[in-house]
């Protein structure tokens, strides 16, 4: 069963954690500054400063951080404070779903966070949020998507940048994030079940033979045969180093999706750049395709209002 978090109102406090990497002291102050002229109140947990190796505190210290900011009835929301890595671990040896199917509220990050906003739904049933790191929130030029779909919005996203390939009409569950993370998570128990899901992936800094590899992994385990529809965001400083593999970007995902009979379309304006609006893990959107327009959006809003 589904869970929505409460929607998120001028004067809440939102908690701040770090689920992945180290985060240095001054990194988060040009985001908390954009979020408290937002008219939040922002309290960024002292776990967010530890430092174990390149991980912001052990992976127990991580979960009782998020344990206690779940738990804490004046916290609204947990915005992760930045990814890159170890999130995996934290999903899977350190989290009490159970506490967070008790005391659901909305959880916001991406990239590394991919990992526990997927595992969360999966294993709590959580509607989590595909959106900013608060390192990173002042810096994108779409904001304003990210807190509509917080407030209770039935968000249209913007079409302007997106391409077609496969047209068709799909209504479901949007489910994944980052491209690699998605890969790692398949075929665990961490990972949404896709039937009738809408499946969104982006990356960055990714070898184009890994792309294809990762591609092929989601439609060898059955992944894109049991999705009801299939959206790229940004794929940004693409690699192709080494030996050429010969291929672009547009050629593998060509490849791998040859013979879906689902609406498919590239260039949805999130990703590892400054466009990336908040899409729930969880959440129902539409996203109807047709050879000259694209329409994907929210299709009941994705919080409790």
């Amino acid at each position: 069963m589904t869970i929505k978090p409460a929607a998120l109102k001028k004067g809440d406090l939102i908690g701040v954690m770090a689920p992945s990497r180290t985060v240095n002291q001054g990194d988060l102050d040009a985001g908390i500054k954009l979020l408290e002229q937002r008219g939040f109140q922002v309290e960024v947990h002292p776990q967010t400063y530890f430092k174990h190796k390149s991980s912001a505190g052990t992976e127990a210290q991580k979960a009782d951080a998020l344990h206690e900011l779940f738990q804490r009835t004046d916290i609204k929301a947990i915005f992760a404070a930045t990814g890159g890595s170890h999130a995996l671990w934290l999903a899977s040896d350190a989290v009490d779903y159970g506490i967070i199917r008790r005391n659901p509220k909305i959880f916001m990050g991406f990239s590394d966070t991919t990992a526990l906003l997927n595992a969360f739904n999966a294993r709590s049933g959580l509607t989590t949020f595909h959106g900013p790191l608060v390192k990173y929130i002042q810096t994108l030029r779409n904001i304003d998507i990210t807190f509509d779909v917080l407030a209770g919005d039935k968000v249209a996203y913007p079409t302007e940048q997106m391409n077609v390939v496969k047209t068709g009409l799909a209504t479901g569950p949007l489910i994944g994030g980052n491209m690699a993370m998605v890969e790692y998570l398949n075929g665990t128990k961490f990972f949404p079940k896709p039937d009738g899901a809408i499946l969104f992936l982006e990356d960055t800094g990714e070898e184009i033979h890994n792309i294809d590899r990762m591609l092929w992994k989601l439609r060898a385990s059955g992944v894109l045969d049991k999705i009801s529809g299939l959206v790229f965001g940004s794929f940004s400083k693409t690699k192709d180093s080494g030996s050429p593999y010969g291929l672009t970007l547009e050629d593998v995902i060509e490849r791998n999706i040859h013979g879906l009979n689902i609406p498919i379309v590239t260039g949805a304006p999130f990703g590892h750049d400054d466009l990336l609006a908040a899409m729930p893990v969880g959440g129902i959107a539409k996203l109807a395709v047709r050879r000259s327009s694209i329409v994907f959006g929210l299709d009941e809003p994705a919080v409790k209002i």
